[in-house]
């Protein structure tokens, strides 16, 4: 997930180069955010810009997640598109250090040694990337909230829970609504 692009820095604007992610390097996911299942993969494509390189493409990345219903871990793969922008603290051609651009919170650094990390950029879109509610499956049918029983195996032996009496009259109400009378 580092590339030298040295020689893509020195290139005419608007030259571009691929690159496929290979899991060799770690990407360091703090603090337990995600659970890798697998190597992160995806294909980039590298495009010069005026003021540095542009990196854009898909990435597929393996994770364990926790079903929000049922608790029960399963393992998908979330795909998310990359594009950011790359900017170099050393110029290429005379080694001197560059200014950084203006708007540095939108962009990454380029290394000193025109190497292009892509690790924190690939962490920071795959925790955007994850789903606010993970589901094991569309149709999960969670827990019993009495026994805590997994009702995906089939339903629990627990009594249905006893009305509350302050509700009886909004219950009545209810039943006796016709909704042929609201045409």
């Amino acid at each position: 997930m580092i590339f030298n692009v040295a020689q893509l820095l020195k290139a005419p604007i608007g030259a571009s180069q691929t690159v496929e992610l290979n899991d060799g390097d770690h990407l360091d996911l703090q603090d337990d955010e995600i659970r890798r299942a697998g190597p992160i993969t995806g294909a980039l494509r590298l495009h010069r810009t005026n003021q540095g390189i542009y990196a854009s493409g898909t990435v597929h990345a393996p994770i364990h997640l926790e079903c929000s219903r049922c608790l029960t871990e399963f393992t998908t793969t979330l795909s998310f598109p990359l594009a950011e922008e790359f900017y170099p603290t050393v110029d290429v051609n005379t080694g001197l250090p560059v200014p950084p651009p203006t708007d540095t919170d939108l962009a990454f650094p380029i290394t000193g040694h025109h190497e292009l990390d892509m690790r924190e950029a690939i962490r920071q879109n795959l925790l955007l990337a994850l789903p606010t509610r993970a589901l094991c499956r569309e149709d999960c049918a969670g827990l019993c909230p009495q026994c805590g029983k997994d009702l995906n195996g089939g339903p629990c032996d627990c009594r249905p829970e006893v009305d509350d009496e302050r509700l009886a009259p909004l219950r009545r109400l209810l039943n006796g609504f016709d909704p042929a009378g609201f045409s």
